[in-house]
């Protein structure tokens, strides 16, 4: 399991809400990795593709 911990520390504590790391956390689960697997442009990729989610879920969330 992946932990929020882990998620929230690489997201940034402050910047980061529920929605968004529960969004991470789905994608992480799909690709098998952890927060600390990833490189700094996979990690980057990760979070475009969970902007992405978060706009299709909800076009006026920012």
């Amino acid at each position: 399991m992946i932990s929020d911990t882990a998620i929230r520390a690489r997201l940034g504590e402050q910047a980061s809400s529920d929605r968004e790391v529960a969004l991470m956390r789905d994608l992480l689960q799909v690709s098998g990795r952890t927060p600390d697997d990833l490189s700094d442009d996979e990690w980057l990729q990760l979070v475009g593709q969970m902007e992405a989610r978060k706009l299709q879920d909800d076009p006026n969330m920012k």
